[in-house]
């Protein structure tokens, strides 16, 4: 049985691929709501707008967002953002989509839009040129519906053995991937 693609959901998506450039007053509306849904701890302040802005351009992201110039007030409702990662295995190098920045505004949670973005962010895996996506996460029951699974790999950045992730959770998508097994350095940090 296939699943039928309500094209109607999939439309109101808007797609920024990094070729395209994220436009710097786009680029703040998501900053912004980033920073709504993950203020920083005590103490600490939020990395600045522009190196936000040029750690994404240095990601090289591809941006799915529901709001901003297609929204009446202008807000980024929901965001994904994916970008391309070698990650290191026992097996050898293997390419990833790198997802991260999942967010939706609190006031338009329960619409279905972050499955919206999240799902054409891996939809987009076959243009990053990767087979797989791999994020972190505290809610895998969400992912676990758009079809990923967890994975129970120690994570490391290098010669660092502190897992560069913070979240509780590490998962890929398809959950049929043929994922390894063993210690997977995600060469560089965490996303």
């Amino acid at each position: 049985m296939t699943a039928h693609l309500d094209t109607r959901k999939m439309s109101r998506v808007q797609v920024i691929r990094p070729t395209e450039g994220l436009p710097p007053e786009t680029g703040a509306k998501i900053y912004a709501l980033a920073n709504a849904i993950w203020p920083p701890e005590p103490g600490k302040s939020a990395p600045s707008l522009d190196d936000t802005l040029a750690k994404w351009r240095a990601w090289e992201a591809a941006h799915f967002l529901i709001g901003g110039e297609g929204d009446r007030s202008g807000d980024v409702l929901a965001h994904a953002l994916i970008f391309r990662r070698e990650i290191l295995t026992p097996e050898g190098p293997l390419g990833v989509g790198a997802l991260a920045t999942v967010c939706v505004h609190p006031n338009c949670r329960g619409r279905g839009w972050g499955a919206d973005v999240v799902r054409a962010a891996f939809d987009f895996l076959p243009e990053l040129g990767v087979g797989v996506a791999l994020f972190q996460t505290g809610v895998p029951s969400f992912y676990e519906k758009l079809g990923g699974r967890l994975v129970y790999n120690q994570f490391v950045n290098g010669d660092n053995l502190d897992n560069p992730f913070w979240d509780a959770f590490e998962m890929i998508h398809p959950d049929a991937f043929a994922w390894p097994d063993g210690k997977i350095d995600l060469n560089g940090p965490g996303y």
